[in-house]
């Protein structure tokens, strides 16, 4: 006995037609369907879909004491402001990459279980079908569209690096404030006690009526505001190490002992060199004029996308399956159409996105001038800062050089018994110490600066100094 498939027999296919289409469609689609609930249930469960809150401590803990040359080289440092570019560049990067795949062949299940009225009949209107499908020509549309996102997620990039490059040097400031830190406590520390062996001479003086009631008042009052300058320095100590961990992305992860870098990479250098004209035009290599270039670049793309977006579209488009529920009468079993769309009027609606197209490209270039304007100036400050070093380092060599004789005048007479103390001498040289370290920290700075400005990294190679040489207040 031979048997004829259901869609064969006009009648049996009317009374079966609509659960044997519905069960065609769920078996076609469970596997389909469990698939991507599993794939959904799988990345819900890690990955951005999920709300975290970021650790502030690290997974290794900071090493004591503290070089600036492990945090520039090995740290994982985190910068929450680099983060937002790199989301940034990834949903650019995202973007363009939907538009490289949208003219692609596209392949779809089209499953209806439907019921009209024909003829004034109730027919079933059922459909379970393949649709093959294809962009022909857009006129160049999406290839636009995809170009300009592309760029601007290059731009992205280019800001993500930058700004990378730009936390480092908020590193180094941070790590060199801490160590400033230990230095002014130190001399604010060494002040203090000196005002308060003062006071204590004014009282024992005064018990025995050889000052007067206003000169032991001024001795507390000189102990009381040493000691205020004291209290302030030590909190200080605490407060540039917490700012130092927030810089860092970790606010948990406190440094100890810091160790003064080596920076000789910087002193290498000789400002007489610069010149001022070549500084201003080496602005141009910065990399936030480079990234604003790259979406003025970018937005060019969009503005030829504005023009072509009136343009034909032709798409091919082809079905295989069942396409109505009485194939013998109407649709057959498969179907080929190859379409074309082109707009005739739309009002005006493509000249004024062609308008704001071009207002955004004027938008970007007026940017770059004015960006452009403010690095000149950045990197003129930075130049006659650079060329006043050596005078300031002059002076704070010669401080230096009186502080030391200070000091040996000050023990002179002490051991020839002429004074019961040193005096200030030790403050004298503490402060010598403090303002030599700030300079060399001044020049690192000013010098990293200006590398950024033209769009050159990070010196990275700076090397903590040796046990020979000094440490910080907090190492001791």
């Amino acid at each position: 006995m031979k048997v004829t498939p259901f869609f064969t027999l006009r009648g049996v296919q009317r009374h079966f037609a609509l659960p044997v289409l519905a069960s065609s469609l769920l078996l076609a689609m469970s596997p389909h369907v469990i698939a991507e609930e599993k794939k959904v249930a799988e990345s819900t469960q890690t990955g951005p879909e999920i709300w975290t809150v970021t650790s502030q401590m690290p997974a290794q803990p900071l090493p004591n004491p503290l070089t600036l040359e492990y945090l520039l080289n090995e740290f994982p440092l985190r910068s929450y402001q680099a983060g937002l570019n790199q989301a940034l560049w990834q949903v650019n990067q995202a973007q363009a990459q939907s538009y490289a795949v949208q003219n692609n062949v596209q392949l779809n299940l089209e499953g209806r279980l439907s019921r009209r009225e024909f003829t004034e009949e109730a027919q079933s209107h059922n459909r379970l079908a393949l649709h093959f499908g294809k962009v022909l020509y857009d006129g160049n549309l999406n290839q636009k569209q995809q170009l300009a996102l592309q760029g601007m997620a290059d731009a992205e990039k280019i800001r993500f690096e930058a700004q990378r490059e730009l936390h480092k040097i908020s590193v180094m400031r941070a790590f060199f404030d801490a160590i400033l830190a230990d230095f002014q406590f130190r001399i604010d520390n060494e002040a203090m006690a000196i005002e308060y062996i003062a006071f204590d001479k004014t009282k024992d003086r005064h018990s025995l009526g050889r000052v007067s009631d206003v000169d032991l008042l001024q001795a507390e009052s000189n102990y009381q505001t040493a000691l205020l300058n004291r209290s302030r320095s030590e909190q200080n100590l605490l407060k540039m190490r917490l700012f130092l961990a927030n810089t860092l992305g970790y606010a948990e992860a406190r440094p100890d002992k810091l160790q003064l870098p080596n920076l000789k990479i910087y002193a290498q250098r000789d400002a007489k060199q610069l010149k001022l004209n070549e500084l201003q035009q080496s602005v141009e290599q910065h990399p936030q004029l480079v990234a604003l270039k790259q979406q003025w670049q970018a937005q060019l793309h969009k503005v030829v996308a504005a023009r072509n977006a009136n343009r034909p579209v032709i798409r091919a488009d082809a079905w295989v399956g069942q396409l109505s529920s009485y194939p013998e009468l109407r649709e057959g079993s498969w179907r080929a159409d190859l379409s074309l769309q082109m707009p005739l009027y739309d009002s005006g609606l493509q000249d004024s996105q062609i308008e704001q197209e071009q207002a955004k490209l004027q938008h970007y270039q007026a940017q770059y001038d004015a960006l452009s304007m403010e690095l000149r100036e950045q990197v003129t400050d930075l130049y006659f800062q650079l060329q006043l070093l050596k005078t300031e380092q002059k002076k704070h060599y010669l401080f230096g050089d009186y502080a030391d004789l200070y000091l040996d005048y000050s023990r002179a007479l002490y051991e020839n018994e002429t004074a019961t103390d040193l005096g200030d001498s030790m403050v004298r040289l503490s402060e010598a110490n403090y303002n030599m370290t700030e300079w060399q920290f001044k020049q690192a700075l000013l010098w990293a600066q200006l590398d950024y400005l033209q769009g050159k990294p990070l010196a990275l190679f700076v090397a903590a100094k040796t046990e020979s040489e000094p440490q910080s207040d907090a190492e001791k």
